[in-house]
């Protein structure tokens, strides 16, 4: 069984985790390209978030019971 402290320490790995791949994401697709507040957008990205989802979603879905199911 994980502490407090164990459960804490994964949820900041995680949150690192995604805060690089955000970093990492903006630099392949900067904002400042053509791509404007507000764009629309378009297929590439919606296939690429539709299989983002359709990677993680069941992992993001199980994770999120578990969490619900627990105290801190």
């Amino acid at each position: 069984m994980l502490s407090r402290p164990q459960v804490g320490e994964i949820f900041s790995a995680a949150g690192a985790a995604f805060t690089k791949l955000g970093e990492l994401t903006m630099q392949l697709h900067p904002v400042a390209d053509s791509s404007p507040a507000g764009a629309k957008w378009t297929e590439t990205e919606i296939e690429m978030l539709r299989a983002a989802v359709k990677r993680f979603g069941d992992d993001l879905n199980h994770i999120s019971c578990v969490i619900k199911e627990r105290t801190v």
